[in-house]
């Protein structure tokens, strides 16, 4: 009977262990990860502080440690295409590990809902203890004679226990708005990403069609140069210029020449902003198109004030603050709620096992055994009155949390408005420029052309030619940069006032359009 007992004993106890590594065992598996390499574990055992703080720490094989940041994907940039900027965009949201990380970080705001409604449900439990003890007690026999008496007992308790808070005044709910709010600015914060690197994108991609723009004009510049050299050289074999005309011809050639190397210096920077805006390494070698084959934006309509209302109705980086200032609310009345007492639940229901014998005075007695089932409910107020003002701190940094908050929500709303006032007023003047552009360089060509016929006519002098030539590159360079400026400060008024949202959500495939 005894040997029955005791093995009831143990498959309690390991059942209770199995059950333990299974849930421990499903945690972990949860997690995906195949834990340290032997090289690992085997340089992380091994380390031990600097012994020298005047000297660099000599540092052991990190070989294993630097293998990840040498793991790299195949690269998805064909480098034999000419990338529009809508391609350009759909490598980006793929590519960049910033739109990964902040997906990562709402998935973590998503599953702190979920934790947060967990503590409206009860914790269940199973517990299990085995012991076993040898008591000596002494024992007066009597008044002239001392005994003692030997308990010797074994026990095992397997046990299913149940907690649950059933009042708390607000608390639970309090956190739940608090992690629902924080959600709302992940998900809001993973948007406002997206438009950010899109709109890194669109800077960088406009910066590097206008160095090239900007290469073809001193290449234009280049051509003219040597077209005016050639000519007065001639002019000088047939005696009708002087070598300082030729000498100033020349100059004007190596100036171009000079100029557009600097412009060329600049195209492999422009180059490495597109790459780290898309998310690839810097050596990726990405073509696109020409500036003078995108295509124009539409002058605006509105007004600046509706811009303003449409800013602050759907900028996702705005939105997110006043979700934050939500959950600094939501955590000031979780402050609060900590001076009110909670009330819980508690109930255990389970079976003990047990045996015990006793010795008096030499005498042993028989073993006797227990087999029954044990259970306990009860009802547990709990109300702290008095814990050294912490609640009271706490209430305090929750409320200056929430002040902190609803200033920078404030700081945030006068910048955002500043930027697009700013960029409105940019657009506006890029537009009234642009005609003024396109009909300076159309008055420009004709006036260089008709001044390098008349010198080659003798109608004309060197410098008449000279001062043309510089006009025309002059008027080149004013129309690349008026185009620039008009893209870059309409794709700045589009990010600026949270126009670039939609457009990301409703566009077609490939484009960055959105109209049916």
């Amino acid at each position: 009977m005894r040997k029955i007992k005791h093995l009831q004993i143990a498959i309690a106890v390991v059942l209770s262990s199995l059950l333990c590594r299974l849930e421990l065992s499903s945690a972990l598996a949860d997690e995906g990860e195949s834990g340290l390499t032997k090289p690992e574990a085997k340089l992380l055992k091994g380390l031990s502080a600097p012994s020298n703080p005047s000297a660099p720490w000599i540092a052991p094989d990190l070989s294993s440690i630097s293998q990840p940041l040498k793991e790299r994907a195949p690269s998805e940039v064909e480098s034999n295409k000419a990338y529009e900027l809508a391609e350009l965009v759909d490598l980006a949201e793929r590519l960049n590990p910033e739109t990964r990380a902040a997906w990562a970080h709402a998935k973590e705001a998503a599953a702190g809902v979920g934790l947060a409604k967990s503590e409206y449900y009860p914790l269940l439990a199973l517990k299990a203890s085995a012991d076993a003890a040898k008591l000596p007690f002494p024992l007066p026999v009597s008044p002239t004679r001392a005994g003692y008496m030997n308990l010797e007992m074994q026990e095992a308790a397997p046990v299913a226990s149940l907690e649950w808070v059933l009042l708390d005044f607000g608390r639970r709910a309090a956190d739940v708005r608090a992690a629902r709010t924080r959600l709302l600015a992940a998900n809001l914060g993973f948007n406002a990403r997206h438009q950010q690197i899109v709109f890194s994108v669109q800077s960088a991609f406009y910066q590097l069609s206008s160095l090239i723009g900007r290469i073809s004009a001193a290449q234009a510049s280049l051509d003219s140069a040597l077209k005016i050299q050639e000519a007065t050289e001639e002019r000088f074999k047939n005696g009708l210029a002087a070598a300082p005309d030729v000498s100033r011809a020349r100059q004007l050639a190596a100036q171009a020449a000079f100029d557009l190397e600097e412009v060329l210096a600049h195209e492999r920077d422009a180059e490495v902003a597109l790459a780290q805006s898309i998310g690839v390494l810097p050596t990726t070698p990405i073509r696109i198109v020409d500036l003078s084959r995108l295509p124009l934006p539409n002058d605006l309509e509105e007004t600046v004030e509706r811009f303003i209302d449409r800013t602050l109705e759907q900028r996702p980086d705005l939105l997110a603050k006043v979700a934050e200032l939500r959950a600094k609310d939501a955590e000031v009345r979780r402050a609060k709620s900590a001076y009110l007492p909670t009330l819980a639940f508690k109930g255990e229901a389970g079976h003990a096992f047990e045996n015990s014998q006793i010795k008096v005075s030499g005498q042993t007695l028989p073993w006797e055994s227990t087999d029954q089932n044990v259970w306990g409910v009860g009802l547990f107020l709990t109300w702290d009155l008095f814990d050294g003002g912490a609640r009271k701190r706490k209430l305090e940094m929750a409320r200056a949390q929430r002040d902190a908050a609803r200033h920078e929500l404030e700081d945030a709303k006068d910048k955002a408005i500043s930027q697009v006032w700013q960029y409105y007023t940019s657009t506006k003047l890029a537009f009234r420029r642009l005609d003024v552009a396109a009909a300076l360089l159309d008055a420009s060509e004709k006036s260089y052309q008709q001044t390098f016929e008349g010198y080659q006519h003798g109608l004309n002098s060197l410098v008449d030619v000279l001062d043309a030539e510089r006009s025309l590159s002059s008027a080149r360079y004013t129309q690349l940069d008026t185009r620039a400026t008009l893209l870059q400060s309409t794709a700045a008024l589009a990010y600026a006032s949270g126009d670039l949202g939609p457009r990301l959500i409703h566009r077609k495939p490939g484009t960055l359009d959105t109209r049916p």
